[in-house]
């Protein structure tokens, strides 16, 4: 199917881990620069692209609206601060969800989620990743940090299960190279 556009929101970890100093300067200011390389990498490319930008712990909120201005998803990002205890990655998904079933016929829909995958409440993963794959919404995830086995293998079927990607990086500058990696593709 040919695409006429593509929405997708960027879902970014603000839980306490992410203040660990692990990856230089932190885990929060990789994933801040992150999200800023995939949305200009978004942008960029020939095709009408709407981002909204939300924000995840043991709760989820949208900064943004769906939109195709960068300089509001920048100004979203320049804010961002730890928000909380514990990561539910349920509370993004669900809510992803809930913004991209009105996006119109014709867009890609996806999902970007940027975190340590410290996943410790809300549904798994791999559940609420099913209600992505049955409304054809795909679910990219970039991840870096230590990453429990139990926890790899339910982000690598949920990745799957919606026919997405998924990048993990071992150094700040891997977190950056798939950062462009992930804002560089094209729906297919």
């Amino acid at each position: 199917m040919k695409f006429i556009g593509e929405a997708v929101i960027i879902g970014v970890d603000t839980s306490i881990s992410m203040t660990r100093k692990d990856y230089k300067p932190n885990r929060f200011e990789n994933a801040k620069r992150a999200a800023s390389i995939i949305s200009r990498n978004l942008i960029s490319r020939n095709l009408p692209t709407l981002l909204s930008l939300m924000i995840f712990y043991r709760y989820s909120f949208p900064l943004t609206d769906l939109t195709d201005k960068l300089e509001i998803i920048e100004k979203a990002i320049s804010q961002l601060k730890i928000m909380g205890k514990a990561t539910a990655p349920s509370e993004v998904i669900k809510d992803s969800y809930l913004i991209l079933r009105s996006v119109n016929p014709g867009y890609h829909k996806r999902v970007i989620l940027i975190t340590d995958a410290g996943f410790n409440e809300g549904i798994s993963l791999e559940m609420s990743a099913s209600l992505l794959s049955i409304s054809e919404i795909e679910l990219d995830m970039l991840t870096f940090g230590s990453i429990p086995k139990s926890i790899i293998e339910h982000i690598d079927k949920a990745v799957k299960n919606t026919k997405g990607v998924w990048f993990h990086a071992e150094n700040p500058d891997e977190i950056l190279a798939n950062a462009a990696k992930l804002g560089e593709m094209y729906p297919e």
